[in-house]
């Protein structure tokens, strides 16, 4: 009984705290759909995101921000999310339209290897940490692909958390993410595969 509390209360406090976490702009990302790394949630930091340097170290894209977001021609609108580091996280309000399993593909940069990070609803892990591979330097994007990922209808919360820097001193530099439904022409080649499961 004391064990469900705890979880109870736990669940709680993360409800509450996402309360003050927005759609960028007014507008849930939906899913499946593209959803630009750059589009995080309106909020205070520590509501909406977290990042370790007080001031953005890149462009002046969107509202007074603390979250790193650099401009560069190569990226899909133009601007991505760049000095990542652990620690650091990101929130997305998403309406995921069908419940399901979904492949997540994703453009991202590193000058050699990267670090790891995850996506988190209600803090259980989405899928398997998910690793930044070296793409030959930060100005050359690479798309990776998530598979497995299963998700359940409805308005969620999506966090995606920093878990560790790489080689290169920093997670990596992170362009979009999108969400496709599963099915076999979607599914990533095995030799370069990363297999997720949810915990759900």
């Amino acid at each position: 009984m004391k064990k469900i509390l705890i979880t109870i209360a736990i669940v709680l406090c993360i409800e509450f705290a996402q309360a003050d976490s927005k759609p960028f702009n007014g507008k849930i990302h939906q899913i499946p759909g593209k959803i630009e790394a750059e589009h995080y949630d309106v909020g205070a930091p520590g509501k909406a995101y977290y990042d370790f340097d007080a001031k953005n170290l890149g462009a002046n894209y969107r509202e007074v921000t603390q979250v790193d977001i650099e401009k560069r021609s190569d990226a899909s609108n133009g601007h991505g999310i760049g000095w990542t580091r652990k620690g650091e996280w990101l929130n997305y309000s998403v309406d995921v339209k069908e419940t399901g399993t979904y492949v997540i593909e994703m453009q991202v940069a590193s000058n050699k290897v990267g670090g790891l990070f995850v996506f988190k609803v209600k803090g259980k892990s989405l899928c398997k940490p998910i690793h930044i591979p070296d793409t030959g330097g930060w100005d050359k994007l690479k798309l990776i692909k998530i598979s497995g990922v299963k998700l359940i209808k409805g308005r969620h919360v999506i966090r995606m958390v920093m878990l560790d820097q790489g080689e290169s001193g920093s997670i990596g530099d992170i362009d979009y993410f999108n969400f496709k439904k599963y099915s076999s022409s979607s599914e990533p080649p095995q030799q370069s595969r990363q297999k997720n499961r949810a915990k759900n």
